[in-house]
């Protein structure tokens, strides 16, 4: 693209993110991190994309809804035929993404954990003193 830059100003504000990040607690009051993609498509949007019956001399068409904004991929602002180093940092942007959610859960767990060590060893220096 050379000069040019892509910002909020070049795509549309009805944009969707393909990825989000969701968080849910359990019942233990951990946090659990994990990634969901948007589907390509839906399954109300696979067949036959018209509405009338096929006529022999002309078909009769509703006109098609746009491709939902949502599930465009953000790669096609480039043009079609993009450097296969984009598509290698597209996948590995989401694989890193994937991995940063996993590391926020780990965390959280290890937090959890060294809590409840310090609690442990707390309850065990009362027990010694209370010995002696």
């Amino acid at each position: 693209m050379g000069a040019k830059s892509v910002g909020p100003l070049q795509y549309s504000s009805r944009m969707k993110p393909q990825v989000c990040v969701c968080t849910s607690e359990a019942q233990n009051g951990l946090q659990k991190f994990w990634v969901v993609r948007a589907s390509a498509q839906t399954p109300e949007e696979v067949g036959p994309r018209e509405a009338a019956l096929r006529r022999r001399k002309g078909l009769t068409r509703t006109p098609e809804p746009d491709p939902s904004p949502a599930l465009q991929d953000p790669l096609n602002w480039f043009g079609i035929l993009v450097p296969h180093s984009l598509r290698q940092a597209q996948a590995s942007f989401r694989e890193g993404l994937q991995l940063a959610a996993d590391m926020a859960s780990l965390q959280i767990r290890i937090n959890w954990g060294q809590s409840q060590l310090r609690g442990l060893q707390e309850k065990l220096k009362q027990l010694e003193l209370g010995a002696t």
